[in-house]
């Protein structure tokens, strides 16, 4: 049989009297036995085959491998990929980082990034956008990060996880789905089962061309110059922007800092360009004349990408699963590619969870498209709005932009929609990004609240509950492990009022969070809670 290993429980608050303090995240341990379907062999290599090794396949791996199921991950290449692509995630990611117990090791490699600026062709600042907003995760808004350092930290905590075995250069040939499960085959010969499968192996996945899946090009195309940079050795700090888009229709270009020792300019390509004679360094050399040269700094890479906005056509197919890049491209305006990927392999992990456990059928995986396609549409969609603006070439068009921008008296909003579907329907708060309070120990001690309650459904009350809403809550505890915690003065302390303030201005008492941070619903009333609850079981077609 094919079983899932549980780890601790997490500690579950309602009261003030019943606050202890954890020594770190958490995990729930769901009570209800796994089920390996009839038809599946009765002895699966895994209960997850990973195909592809990035961040968003190492996320997935340690957030399954924490929770105890069993996982192979099959990587392509030789060795990791030791080149950086991405250089931005946001508070939403490092909570993530945080519910895997790695987020002080992120931060040691990561830096905040503090200003997005639309500069001039000469240079000069045409909008300042600040990036220090309050962020409702509890981090700060956003970060650069050099990818090898970041890959490096989550390498170290898969490793960690005795679920997980890791196999390099083991590329898939073959997918094959049965009843019940996935059979792979490698170029070598060998065969993997699983009970699913999930292709997170890039832009030109296998996996969703052997799935025949298709894919929707909504439109966006452009060939970009790429130069990650290091400087020397005891050279002066380089003067350049935190983060910038310089609106020049000659060449429209990019500029800013990847991390605390890294620096990324990219060119876009104009008419006329060679990509093989761009990408040789005496030519990069001369692009980035005007702000350092060979004797300050150092190429790690240069090359040519295509900047492109695709979007699968499903993300599931029946056992085999999409994650990243394989389900979803866009251009890097919004620095939104890996965090939307690690955004899925979040989302995953909590559905696989509760199928693999028996808690939940696997009907609850056609969740997954619904709740995550339209939300990568609106960062697709969003990042080509501001790419037409960063890539005009007509210099009239160009200087009407920048007068726009220059003239603009508001700030955005950040840029956080709501998820697509998984929540409970006509709430104010339903779908958007939960806050993470912080909450105050008996020990006096302050703790971010999943650091306390650790990773799982979760609901939050400003209110003691009454004797049937905690039957209510008993039943999903036993069900799916929901924790729940009375905040504020009816219950466990909270310090600042992050939370409290959130709920009342929505006109709530309570509010009940996702595994991945989202909001499924709110309650007006204690009376309304139960209701709450019983949708919650519906939506996840509990067993």
């Amino acid at each position: 049989m094919c079983r899932a290993v549980r780890p601790v429980a997490a500690r579950r608050l309602r009261s003030r009297a019943g606050f202890r303090q954890s020594e770190g995240p958490r995990y729930v341990s769901l009570p209800t036995e796994p089920r390996t379907p009839a038809s599946a062999p009765d002895a699966l290599d895994a209960d997850v085959l990973i195909v592809g090794y990035g961040p968003v396949g190492q996320s997935l791996a340690a957030l399954l491998g924490v929770a105890g199921h069993r996982v192979t991950v099959c990587e392509r290449r030789l060795t990791r990929y030791e080149t950086p692509r991405a250089g931005h995630f946001d508070h939403e990611i490092m909570r993530i980082f945080q519910s895997l117990g790695i987020a002080d090791d992120v931060r040691r490699i990561a830096e905040p990034a503090r200003l997005y600026e639309f500069l001039d062709p000469d240079g000069a600042v045409v909008s300042r956008l600040p990036r220090e907003w309050t962020a409702p995760s509890g981090w700060d808004a956003s970060y650069h990060f050099y990818q090898p350092e970041l890959e490096d930290v989550l390498d170290s905590a898969v490793h960690k996880m005795s679920t997980v075995d890791v196999r390099f250069g083991a590329a898939v040939v073959d997918l094959r789905q049965k009843a019940g499960y996935v059979v792979a085959t490698l170029a070598d010969g060998s065969v993997v089962t699983a009970r699913y499968a999930v292709g997170a192996d890039g832009a030109n996945s296998a996996v969703r061309a052997l799935c025949d899946i298709g894919t929707e090009d909504l439109g966006f195309r452009g060939d970009w110059l790429v130069v990650d940079v290091r400087p020397r050795p005891g050279t002066p700090a380089l003067d350049i922007p935190d983060t910038c888009q310089v609106l020049n229709p000659a060449r429209p270009n990019h500029m800013g800092r990847v991390a605390q020792r890294y620096f990324r300019w990219e060119f876009m390509l104009v008419d006329g360009d060679d990509p093989r004679e761009l990408v040789r360094p005496e030519r990069v050399w001369e692009l980035l004349e005007p702000w350092v040269g060979p004797q300050d700094a150092e190429l790690i890479r240069q090359t040519v990408y295509e900047f492109r906005s695709i979007v699968a056509d499903t993300f599931r197919r029946g056992s085999v699963l999409l994650a990243g890049d394989a389900a979803h491209v866009m251009p890097p305006f919004l620095g939104q590619g890996m965090s939307s990927g690690i955004r899925d392999a979040a989302t995953l992990g909590w559905m696989f969870d509760l199928v693999l456990a028996g808690a939940a059928g696997p009907e609850l995986l056609d969740l997954y498209t619904a709740s995550r396609r339209p939300h990568v549409l609106d960062y697709i969609e969003e990042s080509v709005r501001i790419g037409t603006v960063v890539c005009e070439t007509d210099p009239v068009r160009a200087a009407q932009r920048r007068e726009d921008l220059r003239s603009a008296t508001e700030l955005p909003a950040p840029f956080e929609p709501p998820i697509g579907a998984g929540f409970h329907d006509g709430d104010p708060l339903a779908g958007h990004l939960a806050v993470q309070p912080l909450l105050r120990t008996n020990d006096g001690k302050t703790e971010r609240s999943d650091d306390v309650l650790g990773r799982g459904f979760t609901l939050f009350s400003l209110l003691d509950l009454d004797p049937v809403t905690r039957a209510a809550v008993a039943d999903l505890e036993q069900a799916i492990g929901l924790r729940s915690i009375v905040v504020g003065e009816a219950g466990v302390p909270e310090e600042g009022a992050a939370l409290s303030d959130w709920l009342k201005e929505a006109g709530v008492v309570a509010v009940l969070v996702r595994p991945d941070f989202y909001v499924f619903g709110t309650a007006q009333g204690l009376s309304a809670i139960p209701g709450l609850l019983g949708s919650l079981r519906a939506s996840l077609s509990l067993v």
